[in-house]
């Protein structure tokens, strides 16, 4: 059975004075050390949701800004396309006239070789018929 006696109170204040020891030298600085921890784990956990927020906003910034891109490249290209095909009909059409023009002065220039052919071979025709009649009659025509 327990005894009640002065070696209880003794026990007592013994376990009061390990309990105030034990609170000062270990549970005390165990305690920060969490709590520092805790906030320091807290602390990074608000700094990494933050800069997830920013690179989420960043990300759909640069996807908005890479679909404007494609669209507005799209739409040069388009430009581009039909600035060429204007420069390419233009051209065509330079190229188209200069020929006319050129087909025309060549036709000019062959009628007029052509007439001038027919000329000379009237000339000697008329000299060769003449040349003919007279070697065939045998006579002057």
């Amino acid at each position: 059975m327990v005894e009640i006696n002065y070696s209880l109170l003794i026990q007592m204040a013994n376990f009061l004075v390990f309990l105030f020891l034990m609170n000062f030298v270990l549970y005390r600085p165990i305690r920060r050390i969490v709590a520092e921890r805790k906030r320091m784990i807290l602390e990074r956990q608000e700094g990494i949701e933050k800069i997830e927020g920013l690179t989420s906003s960043g990300l759909s910034d640069y996807d908005s800004k890479l679909r404007e891109a494609r669209v507005s490249g799209a739409q040069k290209i388009q430009e581009l396309k039909a600035a060429g095909y204007e420069q390419e009909k233009e051209l065509v059409r330079e190229a188209s006239e200069k020929t006319a023009g050129k087909v025309q002065e060549l036709r000019g220039k062959i009628q007029k070789d052509v007439a001038a052919a027919r000329k000379d071979l009237k000339q000697q025709v008329k000299t060769f018929s003449g040349d003919l009649a007279q070697k065939i009659l045998g006579r002057k025509v």
